[in-house]
């Protein structure tokens, strides 16, 4: 079952050289970074076949979907370079390109069963190489090699991770009486079936240890709390209290989850460990108290609350219980989610009846409409905090998913079929 996780652990990185090139890193926070023009050049293929030759278009998907880069269109050019040696640093600066990708792609192995895809970074403006690196593997992982590149790429100009080489999960209804839970690649592709149920299944929460996806689940006639083990296939019922269980949110160390339980009239928020052990009442008022996220510092959980009339976000410390109001704007604001770094707060803002996704600086309180709904639903932060999944109406019918990047400049649909999703999580960085 560790396949699943990740399929493709053969692939290596054989050099990577950076040539003393300093750039600029990209402030993303609180304010539209400005794109960065690049050209992603077909690789060279010692053994042309045609998936291979989509490795440029996978690298530039990747790079164009973070709202960061503005990949060049290349389709007029004719004579395409494919290492440093070959680049016509005047004609690529004439198309406005700041950036260019080059690489060659080689059949290795005593049979020629395997590929090393060796490519380099070039600054056109400064006509100088950034990095050159080489990866091997099998030819069935060229999709995977190109997120890597895509990734090496996206650190050494922005100076963080990139998330090109992670897998979400959502929760796909196939019709009346058949749900299934879904991974796949960050971008759709490679779908696999972890869990399927004739019941509807909601609220998927990957833990940040890549280990387990939380679930909630009707199998039992009401919501119950489900931990499915990725790697070994196990499952637990986590939560089957009195009423309904609802909401798993995983504390930052995977140790614990926040759950929300209805005992009586009302939801109320409960921390509870991985195993099922120590459930904990969090707040007692007569208010809705539900959809908990935890702080990345592990001593506060976000949630949303009717206390003041509407629905709005607030912040609780674990420890003391003091609750503190945080969202101010529009009638509603629900389905919190905190960035990695703890200061950007991702929700769903409801004014003038259209819930869209927004973005508030927790330092500046200062909010960013990312979408224009209008009934957009459950967005979660990408594992570094650059882009967002979330669940939107296609023409007011079917739900589908998709990202958007934290500046709102690039919103990018997620192919995963016909289906109706109903709901969509974001799983860490890989090891």
């Amino acid at each position: 079952m560790k396949s699943f996780l990740k399929p493709l652990l053969m692939i290596w990185m054989v050099c990577i050289a950076g040539v003393g090139h300093t750039l600029e890193v990209i402030e993303i926070l609180g304010g539209k970074a400005s794109q960065i023009p690049i050209a992603v050049i077909p690789f060279k293929d010692s053994n042309p076949k045609k998936s291979l030759q989509l490795m440029n278009e996978v690298i530039a998907n990747d790079l164009n979907r973070s709202g960061l880069f503005s990949p060049i269109d290349i389709s007029g050019v004719s004579d395409y370079p494919y290492d440093e040696r070959e680049v016509n640093f005047s004609n690529w600066a004439a198309l406005q390109s700041q950036f260019i990708v080059v690489g060659k792609i080689d059949a290795i192995g005593r049979s020629n069963n395997q590929m090393q895809v060796t490519w380099s970074l070039i600054d056109i403006f400064k006509e100088k190489t950034v990095l050159s690196v080489a990866l091997k593997g099998q030819p069935s992982q060229y999709r995977v090699i190109a997120h890597r590149i895509a990734d090496t790429i996206y650190e050494k100009l922005t100076g963080s991770k990139g998330v090109f080489d992670t897998n979400i999960a959502f929760v796909k209804k196939l019709d009346k009486e058949r749900y299934s839970l879904f991974i796949a690649d960050y971008d759709g592709h490679n779908p696999r079936a972890i869990v399927n149920s004739k019941y509807s299944i909601i609220s998927p929460r990957w833990s940040p240890d890549g280990e387990k996806i939380a679930y909630v689940s009707f199998e039992k006639r009401k919501p119950v709390i489900y931990v499915q083990n990725i790697v070994t296939g196990e499952r637990v019922l986590l939560a089957n209290f009195r009423g309904n269980n609802s909401a798993p949110a995983w504390s930052p160390d995977s140790k614990k989850l926040a759950i929300v339980l209805t005992y009586s009239a009302n939801s109320q928020i409960y921390t509870i460990d991985a195993d099922g052990k120590n459930i904990k009442q969090l707040m007692r008022t007569r208010s809705i108290n539900t959809e908990p996220t935890w702080a990345p510092n592990g001593k506060e959980i976000y949630f949303s609350s009717d206390r003041a009339g509407s629905a709005q976000i607030y912040k609780v410390d674990i420890d003391t219980n003091e609750v503190v109001r945080v969202t101010f704007e529009g009638n509603n604001n629900v389905s919190p989610s905190l960035s990695p770094d703890g200061k950007l707060l991702l929700f769903l803002n409801q004014d003038g009846g259209s819930y869209r996704v927004a973005i508030q600086n927790l330092l500046s309180n200062q909010v960013l409409r990312l979408t224009d709904g209008p009934d957009d639903e459950s967005p979660i932060f990408s594992p570094n905090g650059h882009m967002v999944l979330f669940t939107y109406k296609d023409y007011g019918k079917l739900s589908k998913i998709g990202t958007v990047s934290i500046n709102g400049l690039k919103m990018t649909p997620i192919d995963v079929g016909s289906e109706s999703i109903l709901e969509s999580t974001w799983g860490p960085l890989p090891n």
